[in-house]
Formats: structure tokens, C-alpha cells, sequence
């Protein structure tokens, strides 16, 4: 008994606890179908397969907990002896180059000896060695030479460095957010409620008698507030000048900062330090002498700049030309409204008090219909006829037809909206017709919204980001040609095959060729491409991706208006007599079958490639009117020649789709209110002969409806009359709304365009400001910059130093009020309180001042900084030093380099070795060569001693860095005995459906970081390479990176599936204490949570118990410790009310 009672008082110890242990599979029987509700064997059967792969995991994470100190510990162990071992193969490597380095000096030193034996065996000026002390001077005089001429080279490269890096951090200060908290600052510097510092005061020392010091005190203080203002006016000053130049140089492409005299100068030093040769000194110059000589830039620039000049001339007179129509023939808007609204309440007035009113109003409005529709459809043929050049087609005044159809097309949805029709089931013919009025002249405004958007946001957008090269623009346009090359056909030819061929085929339902398959499946490509440009994943919205995303839905709306047309179109039945009147005929004759499924499937691709090419014509042509900019050619395109791309979609969508739908429906609308007034439409046309061209006049019906209408007395002539006076006061009053809208608009577009050249002429005139001036075709952007900067920056330090001595001055006064007020604190208690305010009134002043002082010191760096680079850009005393600076530099760099040239044919590589042992004194001694010998043979010696001593260090390198493998190996294997104690569970687990993916990609990564750390034990011998040793490197980098998510990660496991166990038994829960009622639970929705999990952990918990791990499961205990903490555990009043839970079920 006392030989086994350990193991006695655990078991006890485990079913005093827990009495209701389930032992069968699934836990089947007694407790399972006593207690706490769950069914019986009859509704459960658990597979043995289910037990084990609970079992399995129970296990599982019973070894993970085992293990879990132990394998954390290990984790740290590698981690930290991997970071050992580095650095000492880093170690290695750095002492293998200073032993390489030492081989190849003793080698060389060695070529020298015996050079020098070779000369000596033919004696004496028998050798060519023996002219090496005639040659001393020349070859010395050569080095020094080159190396003073480098000296000075990198020196000014040093400065050009310093000076860029400067002024790139200057121009991010600007930008940043820093420049932001200093307004706030200066801001929040100067209060309205600020007080003085000596007001705390002037009553003491007036007191005190000091009247001559309260006026000397006023008198600083009124100083030192004067200078404050003007320094921080002066502040703003200099930041908005310096907002002003960021905003100009942000637009100018990358090549103006590249072709800067300091950049210029950088890259040639650095081209010039790296060659040391002629030929590139000789690159250099020419290179320089284009740098200066700006012939072929002047030309380009200043046909450009005429170019811009001339536009922006025209633009402006052709904005003052409209302001002066505006003012002349056009009313005040409100005015019109006002008018406007008069008529509306008029026309509001006669329908309600006059008799029939509403008929004669009616049949005034079909009459304004049909003159409206005539004209309309005479524009549309116009425009039909016109084919490939409607995009020129104009109108009388001048205006692209565009605005004719969209001015049509409203005051048709116009007239129709003051029809008098209730809205009722009885009108629904009617308010169908009207909705595909309604959204055809939507998409004639989409069309116009496209054009005006496009001119004033997109165009304007799209210059400025092309012109100043920014990367994400100019990468979409890349990606964007690259698709539409990608396909292996132009647009323009799928484009004309759609038209020409496949589209005449699905209108006349003929069979297609195959191969037009070909086509359709580029076009299938291109538009999967776009979809994919336009609305791919990004990290982030770069600028050109939105602006892309902004041009595409101007289309995107369009299309959508256009889905919706086609749908109201689908839903309207219509008598077959009114498509015999003329003006649908007509309407008909011009527009294509829409409705068409299929021929609706073509154009829908044909519009796409449409958009694709007048997006791509537009950045291709902007990109190209750009590269002016760069002063490499003069294109400059108008605006016409920039809208064109928009123009020709806007035409072609207008002709091959738009035509004749809206004049087709509102003849349509014509026939409803005559049928509407009681004329029969139908029966009329049935009854006309419609002659040969089987159409009958609209106008005829119009007349005989009204001769009926007067005759049955539907409405009386005065009616009719006044509804026309009505009516046409209305109009007038409408169309002189839309023609002061529409010279606004004019207006807008025009200014759009002036305020986008004027942009331009500004960048223009600020990057080649000195090669305009030449020919008097400048306004002066950049001098006046640098001059109102300078000037600035002047004042800025005139007032600092006059702020500095007036604060100093000050400093006086406010110490001699604080020794009058200490003197007095002992006698009147209260000067210690003025004191103490007087200290903190000085404290914020000073802090106040301090920001300013510090803001200023900032500013002032940023503008000498900005200042100088700008200065350098000029005919200035500062670029013309740097000039010179350079060519002197130049010079004596170039004829080092051919002296080099000329001399180094002469000495090979061991000579010049001799030459530099060789001084002054060696070559005036006849037996140097001998002396030579000597030193050689010291230095050969001293090189030995060197190399033993290195590779000796070597050695001990090695050896700690194999006593450190040795470690690791250690704790490898550590780490190998750990993980046998879970690699079957863990193979086990990818068979259980909750763990297979997670186990499974654990396995495949776990055996790589194994195999990389085997391979760096076999790597490891004793005789290795530089190579090697790379390798090991990369390898414990490896193991390094991954360590911490292999360990975590099987750690991991344990919970990558895990459900919501059962944690006590239902006995329990539900004892009669609880006053819980047991709920009825569904035998196959709860079969996963009644397992007999609970009988698992127990399983687990008396494992853990039998091991010694109860106590703590981080470490096992012994025998003794087992017995004493049980006996401790069962014998201690704090768990006899466990022990009273526990068996009141079985009570």
C-alpha cells in the first residue's frame, strides 16, 4: 500500500472530484443516460474514429502544455546563439578580406624582389629598373598632379551634393506639414488678448517714484510689439512667396530640375572622378559647351511660347467679345425668372378660370410640337447627311450642333411638362412616350456634361500632371497604350470591320464569317484589360488612377442613361397607324434598330473602343504637346485639335445611335394629345390615301383636328388664341433663359481655357525666362520671384537684429524691476504676488518671441537655400564663380589625366611598386637598387609576420565560432527531442477536418526550416571558403526569420480548431441548488456539443496527474511533492464545499 500510493490517492483523488466520468466510447452509458438530459446510446452513436481524433487532440494539447516552457526556453536558446554565430561569421569574413589583402601585398612584394634580382643579375644599366631614379621626378610630379586636381574635384562635388540635398529637403519642408504648424503657430503667437509685460508693473514703480523707468519701460515695450508685427508680416510673407514657388515648380517637368547648374555639375564630376581618362574629359566639355550654347532650346522655346501666346491672345478677345454680347443683349437671370415665373402663373390662371381651357392649351402645345419637331428633325438629317463630318457641322451662329440639339430637345421636354394631364392609369400610353423623351434629351445633356466636364476639369488636370511628368499619370497612359497594342489589331481597323462587316450582318440577320471571330475576341480582351486598369486592386488611389477613374465615368453615366433609354423604348406599344405619319417615318429613316438585342451587343463594343481611343488620342496628344515643355520640340495644339478626340466620340455616338428617337417620340406625343382631344389618329390615317411614299403628313391631321375641335365647339377661338399668347410668352421668356445660360457657359469654357494657358505661359516664362528676354516675349516669373524673396529676406534679418538688441535692452529693464520688486516683497506681502504674475508675463512674452525667432531662423535657411539654387540659374555673380570654380577644376583634372596617359604606357605595375619605396635620398645613392633590395626583403618579412599573426586570429575566430555550432547543435537537438513528443499527433491532425489545412501547411513550412538548418551543420567543416561562408549566412538568416513563427505556430495548433468544450458535467450544473430548469434539446442540432468531451479532460487531468504535472504543469513533481500536495489538497476546509458539489447529484 505505501509502495503504490501515489498512484492510489491520485485515482481517489480524481473520482472524488469528478464522480461522473463517462469511460465507454462516446460516453454511452450511466452518467451520459442518468444526468443532465443527454440522450442515450439510442440517440448517439459515436464512432471509435471520432473518440480518437478527440483523443488525438486531447493529447495534443496536453503535450503542448508539457512542453510549452521548455520549448519557449529552446526558441530563445536558438535565437540568441544564431545572432552569436553571425557575428562571428561576419567576423570571419572581415578577417579573411585583411588576409586575402595580405596575400596579395605579399605576392606583389614578391614580383618587386624578384624584378629587383632579375636587374641586379644583368648589372649595372643593363635593366630597364636602373631608369626608374631618372624617371622619379616625372612620375611624382604626376601623381601629385592627379591627386591635387582630384582633391579639388571631389571638393566641389561635396559642395554640389551638400547643396542639392538642401535644397530637396527645403522644397518637402514646404510641401510637409511642417510649413502648416507655422501659420498655426504664428497664428496662435500673436492673441488680440496678449497683455504687456510691464503693465503688471507700472503702478509699483510708479509708486516707487521710477516715472523716467515706466516711460523707458512703455517706450521697449511698444519697440519690441512693432518689431514682432513686422517680423511675423514679414514671416507670412516670405511663406507665401515660398507656397507661390513650390506651386510653379511642382508643374514643371523633371528635366528642369535635372538641367539645374549644380545637378549638370554633379553628374560630370562624378562621370569624370569615375573614367580618369581623357576621352570623358573631352565628353565633358562638349557637353558642357551645349549646356551653355542653348541655340537649338531657344528656337524650340520661343516658336512654343508664340504658339501659347497667340492662343491666349485669341482666347482673351474671344472672352471679352462674349462679356460684351452678355451685357448687350442679355437680362439680368433674376430678371428672367422673374418673367419666367409671370408667364407660368398666367398660363396657371387661364386653366383654372377659363372654360375649356385646358383642351385649347393642349392643342396649343401639340401645334408647338410639331413646328419644334420639323425643326428638330431638319437639324437631325442635317447632321445624318453629314456623315464623318458632322464633327464640324455648326450652326449659323456659329455653335457646334451639339448645343442646337440639346436646346431642341429641352424645350421639347419643356413644352411637354406644362401639358395639363393628370397622372393616372388612363394617360400611361402618354407618360411612356414622355420618359423616352425625357431621358433621349438626358443623354443629348450627358453628352453636353461629358463635352463641358472634359474641357474645364478633365483637360486642364491632365495637362498639369503630364507637363510636370508626375509617374502615375504617365504609367496609366503607358498601361494603356501597352493594352491597346497588346491585342495585335489597331482600333481603328476593329472599329471599321464592326461597322463595315459584322454589324450590316447582325441588321440584315445574315450569317457571320468565322472570322469574325477574331475581332470580337480582341475586343472581349481589350475590354477585360480596361476593366482591370481602370478598377484594379491598389495599395492606394494614385493621382493618375483617379483621374482616369474621373474621365472613364463621364462615359460610364452616359452608357447607363443609354441602358435606360433602350429599357423604356422595350415597354411601349404603340399603335401601327402612327408610324405611317411623315416626321416618324423620317425619324426612322435616320436611326439605327437599337432595341435589337444583338445590334444593341455590337454598338455596345463599338462605343468601347470608341472611348478607348478617344481617351488614348487625348493623353497621347497631351503627352506630346507636353514634350515642349522640356524645349526638345515646339508642338503647341489649339483647342480644337485637344477636344477633338471628345468631339469625334460625341458625333459618332450621336449618329450611329442618338438620331431620331427623340423626333420620332414626340411625333408620337403629337398623335396621343390629338387622340387625347378626341380626334381618332387612328382612324384618320387608315382612311388617308398616303400616296407612294406610304406616309401621311402630320401638319394635315393637325389642321383637320383643329377645323373638327372649333366646329364641335371643344374650345372657343378666344381660348385657343389667348392659350397661344400664353404659350408664347412662356417661350420667350425660356429661350432667353437658356441663351444667357448658354453664353455663360460659352464663357466658362473659354475661361477654362485662358486661366490653362495662362498656366502654362507662366511655367514657360519661369524656365526660360533668360531665353525669351532675348526676344522681348517675357513677363518676368522667376527674376520677380528672386527679387521680391531677396527683398524680403532682407527685411526678415534687418528685423531680427533690431528685435535681437531691442529684447537685450529690454532684458535691463525687466532685471531692474525685478530687483526693485524683491527688495520690496519683505515689507508689502502683495509684491509678491505682482512678482510672480510679472515672471509669468515674461515667460509667455519670451516664449512668444522664441517661436517667432525659431520660425524665422527656419525661414530664413529655406530662402538663402531656394534663393541661391535659383540665382545659380542665371547670368549671376554666384553661377558665373560656380562656372568658374568648375573649368578651373575641369581643367587641371583634364591635364592630369594626359599626363597620366602619357606616362603610365611607360611603367608597368611592379615598377611603379618600386617607384613608390623609392625618396630623394635613395635616388642620389649609387647602390639604391640595393638599399631597395633591403627594404623589400624588411617588408616581405614584416608582411609574413602580419600574415601569420592574421591567420592565427583566424584560427580563434573559427575556433569560438565551432564551440558556438556546437551549442547550436545542442540545442537543436533540443529542439529535434521536443518536437518527437508531438511530430505523430501533429501527422495525425491532417486528418481531422478542422486541423488539415493549418497542420498541413505547418508540415511543409517546418520541413523547410529543418532542411536549411541541417544544411548549415553540413555546410560547417573545418576548411571552408569565403563562398561558404555566404552561404551559412544566408541559410541562418533563413532559420533566423522563421524561428519565431515555426514555434509559435505549432503552438498555434492547439487552438487553429478548436471548439466550445464542456467544462462541467451537467449533474453538477443542473444541481437542485442552481433552480434552473433542464431545456429540452434537439437530439441532432446538439449531437456535436453532447460528446463525452467532459470525460476526455478528465482522461487528460488523471494523465497529467500519473505524470506528477497536477501541481504545475510546466515541470513534473516527484513522488513526495505528489503525495504532500494531494494530502494537502484533500485535507484543506477550503475545497469541502468541491467535494460537497460534487457528489450532491448523487444524493
Amino acid at each position: 500500500m505505501r509502495k503504490g500510493r501515489e498512484t492510489l490517492l491520485t485515482l481517489l483523488e480524481a473520482f472524488v472530484y469528478d464522480p461522473l466520468i463517462d469511460w465507454t466510447i462516446g460516453g454511452e452509458v450511466l452518467a451520459g443516460s442518468t444526468f443532465g438530459n443527454i440522450p442515450s446510446i439510442n440517440n448517439i452513436k459515436q464512432s471509435r474514429k471520432e473518440l480518437e481524433k478527440e483523443i488525438t487532440i486531447s493529447m495534443f494539447n496536453v503535450r503542448c502544455t508539457e512542453i510549452r516552457t521548455e520549448w519557449n526556453e529552446n526558441k530563445a536558446d536558438i535565437l540568441k546563439e544564431i545572432e552569436g554565430i553571425q557575428g562571428k561569421l561576419q567576423e570571419w569574413l572581415e578577417k579573411d578580406k585583411v588576409i586575402s589583402s595580405e596575400e596579395d601585398a605579399l605576392q606583389d612584394l614578391h614580383q618587386q624582389m624578384a624584378l629587383v634580382k632579375e636587374a641586379e643579375a644583368h648589372g649595372t644599366n643593363k635593366h630597364s629598373l636602373y631608369a626608374l631614379p631618372a624617371r622619379f621626378d616625372t612620375y611624382h610630379k604626376t601623381k601629385d598632379s592627379l591627386k591635387n586636381a582630384q582633391y579639388d574635384l571631389k571638393s566641389l562635388l561635396s559642395e554640389c551634393e551638400k547643396q542639392l540635398q538642401a535644397y530637396t529637403d527645403s522644397l518637402a519642408t514646404i510641401e510637409g506639414p511642417e510649413f502648416l504648424n507655422w501659420l498655426m503657430e504664428l497664428k496662435a503667437a500673436f492673441r488680440e488678448d496678449s497683455v504687456n509685460v510691464f503693465d503688471l508693473v507700472k503702478e509699483f514703480l510708479h509708486n516707487a517714484g521710477k516715472d523716467d523707468m515706466v516711460t523707458q519701460c512703455e517706450e521697449s515695450e511698444n519697440e519690441i510689439a512693432q518689431l514682432a508685427q513686422h517680423q511675423n508680416a514679414s514671416i507670412q510673407k516670405c511663406l507665401q512667396f515660398l507656397q507661390e514657388y513650390k506651386t510653379l515648380i511642382n508643374q514643371c517637368p523633371k528635366v528642369y530640375q535635372e538641367t539645374h547648374r549644380t545637378y549638370m555639375y554633379l553628374k560630370w564630376l562624378s562621370y569624370m572622378l569615375d573614367t580618369e581618362s581623357v576621352t570623358a574629359c573631352d565628353m565633358v566639355y562638349e557637353n558642357l559647351h551645349n549646356f551653355l550654347d542653348s541655340t537649338n532650346i531657344s528656337k524650340h522655346t520661343l516658336n512654343f511660347m508664340v504658339s501659347l501666346d497667340t492662343f491666349y491672345k485669341d482666347t482673351i478677345a474671344h472672352v471679352n467679345k462674349l462679356y460684351e454680347e452678355l451685357s448687350v443683349n442679355s437680362t439680368d437671370i433674376q430678371t428672367l425668372d422673374k418673367l419666367y415665373s409671370t408667364a407660368r402663373a398666367g398660363i396657371s390662371t387661364f386653366l383654372n378660370c377659363e372654360k375649356n381651357a385646358d383642351k385649347a392649351f393642349e392643342f396649343v402645345i401639340a401645334s408647338e410640337l410639331l413646328v419644334l419637331n420639323r425643326n428638330f428633325l431638319t437639324l437631325e438629317t442635317a447632321a445624318h447627311r453629314s456623315g464623318d463630318w458632322l464633327i464640324k457641322l455648326t450652326s449659323r451662329d456659329g455653335d457646334w450642333f451639339l448645343d442646337d440639339l440639346v436646346l431642341n430637345g429641352s424645350r421639347a421636354v419643356e413644352l411637354i411638362n406644362n401639358l395639363p394631364l393628370p397622372h393616372s392609369e388612363d394617360h400611361m400610353l402618354f407618360y411612356q412616350i414622355f420618359n423616352c423623351v425625357r431621358i433621349s434629351n438626358n443623354i443629348y445633356k450627358g453628352l453636353h456634361e461629358l463635352y463641358f466636364n472634359f474641357h474645364t476639369i478633365i483637360l486642364p488636370e491632365s495637362m498639369k500632371k503630364i507637363q510636370s511628368e508626375d509617374f502615375s499619370l504617365l504609367q496609366i497612359i503607358s498601361d494603356l497604350n501597352k493594352l491597346l497594342m497588346s491585342v495585335g489589331i489597331s482600333i481603328p481597323d476593329m472599329i471599321g470591320q464592326m461597322v463595315k462587316k459584322i454589324l450590316p450582318c447582325v441588321l440584315m440577320q445574315m450569317e457571320m464569317n468565322s472570322s469574325y471571330d477574331f475581332v470580337l475576341e480582341r475586343v472581349s480582351i481589350l475590354k477585360g484589360g480596361f476593366s482591370t486598369l481602370v478598377n484594379g486592386p491598389t495599395d492606394a488611389l494614385t493621382p493618375g488612377k483617379m483621374l482616369l477613374m474621373g474621365f472613364n465615368g463621364l462615359f460610364e453615366k452616359l452608357s447607363m442613361e443609354w441602358n435606360n433609354l433602350i429599357n423604356a423604348l422595350g415597354v411601349i406599344n404603340l399603335p401601327n397607324s402612327w408610324k405611317k405619319i411623315d416626321q416618324v417615318k423620317d425619324a426612322k429613316n435616320i436611326s439605327l434598330h437599337v432595341c435589337n438585342p444583338k445590334v444593341r451587343s455590337i454598338l455596345e463594343d463599338i462605343f468601347l473602343l470608341k472611348r478607348l481611343q478617344a481617351i488614348s488620342d487625348f493623353f497621347n496628344l497631351s503627352h506630346e504637346m507636353c514634350q515642349s515643355f522640356k524645349g526638345i520640340s515646339s508642338v503647341a495644339y489649339s483647342d480644337d485639335q485637344l477636344l477633338k478626340p471628345i468631339r469625334q466620340f460625341i458625333a459618332d455616338f450621336i449618329s450611329k445611335q442618338l438620331l431620331g428617337i427623340t423626333t420620332e417620340h414626340i411625333a408620337y406625343i403629337v398623335c396621343y394629345l390629338l387622340q387625347d382631344l378626341g380626334f381618332d389618329v387612328v382612324e384618320e390615317v387608315e382612311q388617308k390615301d398616303i400616296g407612294a411614299e406610304s406616309k401621311v403628313p402630320a401638319d394635315d391631321l393637325y389642321h383637320k383636328a383643329g377645323n373638327i375641335f372649333l366646329k364641335q365647339g371643344l374650345f372657343s377661338q378666344n381660348a385657343l388664341s389667348q392659350a397661344s399668347t400664353l404659350e408664347s410668352n412662356l417661350k420667350h421668356a425660356w429661350i432667353k433663359i437658356q441663351e444667357t445660360k448658354k453664353l455663360q457657359q460659352k464663357i466658362t469654357l473659354l475661361q477654362s481655357t485662358q486661366l490653362r494657358l495662362h498656366n502654362q505661359i507662366t511655367i514657360e516664362n519661369f524656365m526660360y525666362e533668360e531665353i525669351l528676354a532675348t526676344f522681348n516675349l517675357y513677363s518676368p516669373v522667376r527674376s520677380k520671384f528672386i527679387l521680391d524673396l531677396k527683398n524680403e529676406f532682407n527685411t526678415l534679418q534687418i528685423i531680427n537684429e533690431k528685435l535681437g538688441q531691442a529684447v537685450e535692452k529690454q532684458g535691463l529693464l525687466i532685471e531692474s524691476a525685478h530687483q526693485r520688486l524683491n527688495w520690496a516683497k519683505g515689507a508689502n506681502p502683495e509684491v509678491g504676488e505682482i512678482s510672480s504674475a510679472f515672471d509669468n508675463s515674461v515667460k509667455i512674452r519670451d516664449n512668444q518671441l522664441k517661436t517667432l525667432e525659431n520660425i524665422s531662423a527656419r525661414i530664413l535657411r529655406i530662402s538663402g537655400i531656394i534663393l541661391r539654387h535659383e540665382l545659380l540659374r542665371s547670368h549671376c555673380i554666384e553661377s558665373k564663380a560656380l562656372d568658374k570654380t568648375f573649368v578651373n577644376g575641369f581643367e587641371k583634372w583634364r591635364m592630369a589625366c594626359q599626363y597620366k596617359s602619357v606616362k603610365s604606357d611607360v611603367l608597368t605595375p611592379t615598377e611603379e611598386s618600386i617607384m613608390s619605396l623609392l625618396t630623394k635620398e635613395l635616388v642620389e645613392d649609387p647602390d639604391w637598387l640595393g638599399k631597395i633590395s633591403e627594404k623589400i626583403t624588411t617588408l616581405i618579412a614584416n608582411a609574413q609576420d602580419k600574415l601569420t599573426d592574421e591567420r592565427g586570429n583566424l584560427f580563434s575566430i573559427y575556433d569560438a565560432l565551432f564551440f558556438k555550432v556546437q551549442i547550436l547543435k545542442t540545442y537543436y537537438n533540443t529542439h529535434c527531442r521536443l518536437m518527437a513528443d508531438v511530430k505523430n499527433l501533429v501527422k495525425s491532425m491532417t486528418k481531422i477536418e478542422n486541423y488539415a489545412t493549418s497542420t498541413q501547411q505547418f508540415i511543409v513550412e517546418y520541413r523547410s526550416y529543418i532542411e536549411n538548418f541541417s544544411t548549415v551543420f553540413q555546410k560547417f567543416k573545418r576548411e571552408h571558403k569565403a563562398d561558404d561562408v555566404m552561404d551559412i549566412i544566408k541559410l541562418l538568416a533563413y532559420v533566423q526569420e522563421n524561428t519565431v513563427k515555426i514555434y509559435d505556430d505549432l503552438l498555434g495548433l492547439e487552438t487553429t480548431g478548436k471548439k466550445k468544450w464542456v467544462v462541467r458535467q451537467d449533474g453538477v450544473y443542473l444541481s437542485p441548488g442552481r433552480n434552473v430548469a433542464p431545456q429540452k434539446q434537439d437530439s441532432m442540432t446538439m449531437k456535436g456539443q453532447q460528446r463525452n468531451a467532459y470525460a476526455i479532460s478528465v482522461w487528460r487531468r488523471v494523465k497529467m496527474k500519473l505524470e506528477g504535472r497536477d501541481p504545475d504543469p510546466s515541470r513534473k513533481y516527484s513522488a513526495q511533492e505528489q503525495v504532500d500536495y494531494v494530502i494537502r489538497e484533500a485535507t484543506s476546509l477550503d475545497n469541502l464545499a468541491l467535494l460537497y458539489e460534487g457528489w450532491t447529484p448523487w444524493v
